[in-house]
């Protein structure tokens, strides 16, 4: 039986455009992994999206844009440090996905998607009646959530096997996050890409180095 992978997009994503990045290892991991794409449950308003994209200089197409287009898991108020509004039902939606469709083999999340995969991590380790089931975590372009209200629940470290993909394009502060996160996790393997806040997807070489890394955790 194939092992199943939740797969978690980014801020302003939607589940096949994260599907289009990870195709590679779809077919890659084919006959053994069955990956599993869900969607973020809030839709970003699209004057907030295009001022992202104008702030970070994020390469986004105009086409990615628009109603029903951009999707996340929850919204991070302006606060210092932020909350996660909405934060709460998705963990409870994605509890309820696991215990319907499990096991859950492993977690893939890319940006906020590892930032979400990390917070699962924190509650599966550290709050009863929160084991979503899975046995390890990818989180690739993530960092150390900042939300007071979970700031606790990494404490100590994880001790889930976990792999931080890192492109080393991204910008210092990203790197920093980067490093922060991979520091809550006992033993966490890093991988360093060519990219930058993206996939590598244009390194079939580094794709292939996450597909490994799978391919070990499920045989």
């Amino acid at each position: 039986m194939k092992k199943k992978v939740l797969c978690l997009h980014g801020y302003a994503m939607t589940k096949d455009w994260l599907a289009e990045w990870l195709a590679p290892l779809e077919v890659a991991l084919s006959d053994r992994v069955s990956f599993i794409y869900l969607q973020g449950p809030i839709e970003c308003p699209e004057d907030e999206v295009r001022a992202m994209v104008a702030q970070f200089q994020v390469a986004m197409p105009a086409s990615r844009i628009g109603p029903g287009l951009n999707w996340c898991w929850y919204r991070a108020t302006n606060n210092k440090p932020p909350d996660y509004l909405g934060l709460g039902d998705t963990l409870s939606a994605i509890r309820q996905y696991c215990q319907r469709h499990g096991p859950i083999d492993g977690v893939l999340g890319w940006s906020q998607g590892a930032v979400l995969t990390a917070i699962m991590a924190a509650y599966q380790q550290n709050v009863p009646d929160y084991d979503f089931g899975f046995d390890w975590a990818v989180m690739c372009g993530g960092f150390l959530p900042g939300d007071p209200a979970i700031k606790s629940l990494f404490d100590s470290p994880l001790a889930i096997p976990s792999l931080h993909v890192v492109g080393k394009k991204e910008s210092e502060f990203m790197l920093q996050r980067a490093s922060r996160l991979h520091a809550a996790f006992q033993g966490g393997e890093w991988l360093e890409t060519p990219a930058g806040h993206v996939m590598p997807i244009n390194y079939p070489d580094y794709m292939m180095k996450i597909a490994d890394w799978i391919t070990k955790r499920v045989s």
